[in-house]
């Protein structure tokens, strides 16, 4: 066929036996070829003994999450001579997703996601009455265009394996999780919005912002938006924990510091977040690094500062 290009395909291999190692496949592609189809011609053709998960082909199933080139990837919806073409290179490598324990070759242990997915309650709850058949529920064009978004996520674990704030703090739900929570909580047809905002608020303020969910999904879900979301139903919350309490103590520290100076003034809203008390170690490290001095500069007011307070609807 015109236009075939030999690749190098670099997989990462692992079983329990003998551990990890890297194997490598050669095979000729042409433009249309998805690393699927990589990947089962290596299986069909070369190496029978090749673990993968893949099913739909079409970045519906959510089955073929993978990092290839480094990237968190759906295999189906990347063209290895888009790889080549990127890296410069026709040498295309094949990783297991980071975050999950692998069971074999490419194929990670789902678990713990589904886990954290099903903490959310991802169904709708309806009222009595429409379990009954005495009423229906209808959705407003403007609510359905607010959820629409966030009902794309496939569950393919492509942005918990991207994400920082998930490896580091168990308690942190996660981008997917959140999604599918947010799609939910703004439903006006559920009833049960005080119990999913407890789920949801303590761990939409352990998020770092870091937007990797946002760079790495395939479907364009935004999961870090339904975080942001989330966060502003902090209000409706009649307990909160620690984290939220700190979380909108720092939203109204900026929103002070920009208020009163047009400026984030970093050190004044860390003070005003955590207190004398809480960031006391923190100064004490910042003073031992020789980085003390950079919290005690006082900024000037931006000039026409009434027009930022316009801005901000005062």
């Amino acid at each position: 066929m015109e236009n075939e290009q030999e690749i190098v395909v670099r997989v990462k291999r692992f079983n329990q036996e003998k551990g990890e190692w890297w194997q490598e496949y050669k095979l000729k592609v042409d433009r249309f070829t998805q690393m699927t189809e990589v990947l089962r011609r290596i299986k069909t053709e070369q190496d029978p003994t090749l673990a993968y998960r893949a099913s739909c082909h079409m970045a519906v199933c959510g089955s073929c999450a993978m990092k290839i080139n480094g990237e968190p990837r759906l295999a189906c919806k990347t063209l290895a001579l888009d790889m080549v073409k990127k890296y410069g290179s026709n040498v295309i490598t094949v990783e297991p997703m980071d975050f999950f324990e692998r069971e074999k070759d490419l194929i990670v242990d789902m678990e713990d996601f589904y886990s954290r997915m099903f903490k959310v309650k991802p169904r709708l709850y309806p009222s009595k009455e429409v379990l009954e058949g005495k009423a229906e529920h209808r959705l407003k064009p403007e609510d359905q265009r607010e959820l629409w978004k966030f009902e794309q996520c496939i569950w393919c674990g492509l942005c918990v394996s991207a994400c920082p704030a998930v490896k580091i703090d168990p308690q942190f739900l996660g981008p997917a999780a959140h999604a599918k929570g947010y799609r939910f909580l703004a439903d006006p047809r559920d009833t049960i919005y005080e119990e999913r905002l407890k789920i949801l608020v303590d761990s939409a303020w352990r998020c770092t912002y870091c937007y990797m969910c946002f760079n790495v999904c395939p479907r364009d879900v935004e999961p870090v938006t339904t975080i942001k979301k989330t966060r502003a139903h902090t209000k409706f919350l009649k307990e909160r924990t620690p984290v939220a309490e700190t979380g909108e103590r720092h939203i109204e520290a900026i929103e002070e510091s920009i208020r009163e100076t047009g400026k984030i003034q970093e050190a004044s809203v860390y003070l005003k977040t955590y207190g004398v008390l809480g960031s006391l170690i923190d100064l004490i490290y910042a003073f031992q690094n020789g980085k003390l001095k950079y919290a005690l500069i006082k900024e000037e007011k931006v000039k026409n500062i009434e027009q930022v307070k316009k801005l901000m609807g005062e």
